[in-house]
């Protein structure tokens, strides 16, 4: 029996909003019908299995970053002419190719290879042996669980019908899924052999299993930063890509290099991408004349396909795609994975599976949200993700114990890291110290942009007659900065259409906790000075001060004391002021404080 695989279709999304009007109409691509199945496009592909590829908004059009600029990121700091350019070296240091079969499965076996070759080669965790699971990541790109703390309730992404093996898909969606944390778990929890369309997995499978967790993806226009691919092909194992698959006349098996026949693939007309592979080597000397239809110039792409268990140089397998090749898409997507035990939570909004950078982009905005993993947590790092633009200055401020969770700033500035993005994509920021964050108190991440037009991506709602993207939003969850002053994003976008901004926050547990401070007492006030006195916290081994001239505003330590009164002096006459008290202990090297007590007022004598 032959191989199937389905043509792409651009699912109709709202590409562009306008924040503080109704969206933008975008017409989207005509389906492509042949054949008596109007349900699934088929075509037969001579040796070839499923593909399923649909073309994502972001991977077309991608900003190119020049190579003078590509800072923050790890980076090989000269790139070779050629690179895991063998057969042999491949089959050493990699696993062997997978076997998508019959299914429009090629999206999820690019992205699990993404994460294997990452883990390989960056994180060093796993050699040849590594086996993950792409039925899982399939399954839950379609069938997304809601995340531990309801972060991302009323956020679905499902395949009509439930054809998820058969409606395709793409890097960018099954991405957002992984950036969720839902997986990636080994081939053994979740073999591929239990793929059918009727198969339905438990929620435990989607959290609970998992050996890593997807932190950064970045996007990189190789038509134009050919060399920033091959650096993050050399630092994290390989590319993803998509590309046109087309019958015989373009392939060829017969081939020689370096010793090894070769496969090789050419197409030299212009076609929308219907399937996605992997980029793992190249060798800008390969010679044009080892494709049936001569290209331009020497010089390949070694690619690793799905649609055979065993690495051979054919078709199926491992083939060579020249650089001139006219249906690679722009965006090479690179997708960088830690251990899952880096952080012990993630706090996030955005459980969509499509984001889009806002048509009124605003440099200032924010999330809020409330502790409750538990007793005490320290953040540890952020996530903000931009997939319309590179090269962005940003400060990231992290405020905590917020007065009013309706006010990103009502709180303490607790941490500050400011940096500047390479690629387009979602970028995971250490704060390089540990904020204590008591549970059940509100924090906020504010997001500065130093770039104009820039913008944070959000979430945004689509459908057609494949799939369907429902996104919710609740009040006191995501802001942004405008006219001088915060509005919740409720207030600004139409809710039926967009959500949350792509803004996440990740926790660890801490060993302890300590108690809230009861509210403070002033007295001995005069022109410049009161006296604040408290009750003992227990086990408290130090007491933070800390002031605002507004009940919601801003609150700035003034002072840490290890007794149970403070002196304020220096204030000026007749202004009012608002103290807090907080208590903390060390433990494990790092301090663990407690909630901020109610404020004290405190006017000063004229």
């Amino acid at each position: 029996m032959k191989k199937q695989w389905r043509k792409p279709v651009t699912w109709a999304v709202a590409a562009a909003i306008v924040l503080t009007g109704m969206p933008v109409q975008v017409s989207a691509e005509t389906v492509h019908v042949s054949g008596n199945d109007t349900q699934y496009e088929i075509r037969s592909l001579k040796g070839g299995e499923g593909g399923g590829y649909v073309t994502s908004p972001n991977s077309m059009n991608v900003p190119s970053v020049s190579e003078d600029v590509v800072t923050g990121l790890k980076g090989a700091s000269n790139v070779p002419a050629a690179y895991m350019n063998t057969l042999a070296q491949l089959i050493e240091k990699y696993p062997a190719t997978r076997n998508q079969g019959y299914f429009n499965t090629c999206w999820a076996f690019s992205a699990i290879g993404l994460a294997e070759f990452d883990l390989i080669t960056d994180d060093k965790l796993y050699d040849s042996g590594i086996d993950l699971s792409e039925l899982q990541l399939a399954y839950f790109t379609y069938h997304n669980e809601e995340d531990a703390f309801g972060g991302t309730y009323g956020d679905v992404f499902s395949a009509v019908g439930n054809h998820y093996l058969q409606v395709g898909g793409n890097l960018e969606t099954c991405s957002r899924t992984l950036l969720q944390w839902q997986g990636v778990i080994p081939e053994s929890a979740m073999p591929y052999t239990n793929a059918s369309e009727g198969y339905s997995m438990g929620s435990e499978y989607a959290f609970d299993k998992d050996v890593a967790h997807l932190q950064n993806v970045y996007t990189i226009n190789i038509h134009k930063d050919a060399n920033s691919v091959k650096k993050e092909i050399m630092n994290h194992g390989s590319a993803g890509i998509g590309l046109y698959v087309d019958n015989t006349p373009i392939y060829d098996g017969t081939g020689s290099y370096n010793g090894e026949l070769v496969a090789t693939y050419y197409c030299p007309k212009k076609e929308a991408a219907n399937h996605a592979v992997n980029i793992v080597g190249w060798d800008d000397n390969f010679p044009a004349s080892n494709f049936k239809n001569t290209p331009p110039g020497n010089g390949a792409w070694l690619v690793r396909n799905s649609w055979s268990d065993s690495a051979q140089n054919r078709i199926e397998s491992y083939f060579w795609l020249s650089y001139y090749d006219q249906t690679l898409e722009d965006a090479a997507w690179i997708m960088d994975f830690e251990p899952a035990d880096n952080y012990d939570y993630i706090y996030q909004y955005d459980g969509g599976s499509f984001v889009y950078k806002p048509y009124t982009q605003y440099q200032k905005c924010a999330n809020v949200f409330q502790v409750k993993g538990s007793a005490n947590e320290f953040l540890q790092a952020v996530s903000i993700t931009l997939m319309d633009d590179v090269n962005v200055p940003y400060t990231v401020k992290v405020y905590t114990n917020l007065a009013d969770s309706g006010k990103p700033t009502s709180g303490i500035l607790a941490a500050k890291v400011s940096g500047k993005t390479s690629y387009a994509g979602t970028y995971t920021i250490p704060l390089g110290k540990s904020v204590s964050l008591p549970k059940g108190s509100f924090y906020s991440v504010v997001v500065e942009l130093d770039k104009q037009d820039s913008g944070i991506s959000m979430e945004a709602s689509g459908s057609d007659q494949y799939v369907s993207c429902k996104i919710s939003m609740e009040c006191n969850q995501s802001f942004v900065y405008r006219n001088g002053e915060w509005a919740d994003l409720t207030d600004v976008v139409p809710m039926d259409h967009f959500g949350n901004l792509c803004i996440k926050g990740y926790t660890q547990k801490a060993s302890s906790s300590i108690a809230k401070a009861e509210t403070p007492n002033a007295s001995g006030i005069t022109k410049n000075t009161v006296k604040l006195s408290w009750s003992k916290v227990s086990g408290a081994q130090g007491y933070e001060v800390y002031r605002s001239t507004s009940k919601y505003g801003t609150y700035k330590k003034v002072a840490t004391v290890s007794g149970k009164t403070y002196k304020n002096t220096g204030l000026t006459k007749g202004k009012t002021y608002y103290y807090k008290v907080r208590a903390y202990k060390k433990s494990d090297g790092k301090t663990i404080v407690g909630k901020l007590s109610s404020p004290v007022k405190v006017t000063t004598k004229k």
